[in-house]
């Protein structure tokens, strides 16, 4: 569905309004369960400057899809979204920061059928990037919230990965890059799923602080390609001490650089 429909009605006193990329996008979010932070706008700024038609699939309330959209103004999205409480938030964002006409959004069951999929817009062999938050935690090992929007952002089957990787590689255009961000424990999961599919897949271990493992990925490959995986230098999002990010992330979060990689 487009987002050019009426002014969507929201429980206030479930939501909070926060500023993200330095205050240029204002986000309406739940106030529990399932927040867009660091992890979305780090998504958000990793497309190449020359994507124009973007898929992110499983998109909560845009987060990630509008930070693109504010580094790439010739960039259009569609958001592809399970939960219909999202879905109102992220029509109301897209309406409130001015987005609205270089954005669609979907109902969409990203683990449903290829015609469920394409019958809700996601056509097949279109998208020439395509960008996911995956659910982070198996179900049957974690305490869920209590909210549906939150226990869906949360919780997946053990084959999630796999079915959302296939998912976005189906979606995708020739050559089109198809980038992820995950807990760092997944990552053997994730690229098998990316091994099998795409090429020149380029992982990037995010670390909250130098020395440390790393929490997080972000997982980037392009389908139809053939060239070898790069395994780079670490992303660190704080120095040795103190709670300030480091330079090259504070730049990313205020919106004044994309990230290069």
């Amino acid at each position: 569905m487009s987002v050019d429909q009426p002014d969507v009605k929201v429980k206030q006193q479930c939501v909070t309004l926060d500023a993200f990329l330095g205050g240029v996008l204002q986000i309406s979010q739940p106030k529990k369960g399932f927040r867009a932070g660091v992890d979305s706008v780090l998504l958000g700024a990793s497309l190449d400057k020359d994507c124009r038609d973007l898929l992110e699939l499983g998109a909560g309330v845009g987060v990630a899809s509008f930070t693109a959209l504010v580094h790439n103004q010739n960039l259009n999205a569609h958001l592809a979204e399970l939960s219909s409480a999202a879905i109102d938030l992220c029509k109301l964002n897209a309406q409130n920061n001015a987005l609205a006409n270089r954005v669609t959004v979907s109902q969409v069951d990203i683990m449903g059928s290829g015609p469920h999929r394409e019958a809700a817009g996601l056509k097949p062999d279109h998208f020439d990037c395509v960008i996911a938050n995956p659910p982070y935690f198996d179900d049957k090992s974690v305490s869920l919230p209590r909210d549906q929007y939150g226990a869906q952002a949360h919780a997946h089957d053990k084959d999630c990965l796999e079915r959302w990787v296939k998912t976005a590689v189906s979606a995708s255009s020739a050559a089109a890059q198809i980038i992820f961000i995950h807990r760092a424990e997944a990552i053997n999961d994730l690229l098998r799923a990316y091994d099998r599919r795409l090429g020149d897949i380029s992982i990037l271990p995010i670390v909250s602080r130098p020395g440390q493992p790393a929490s997080r990925v972000l997982l980037r490959g392009r389908k139809g390609s053939r060239a070898p995986t790069t395994l780079m230098s670490p992303l660190h999002l704080h120095g040795e001490t103190g709670r300030e990010f480091s330079p090259d992330v504070e730049r990313i979060l205020q919106g004044k650089d994309c990230l290069h990689w």
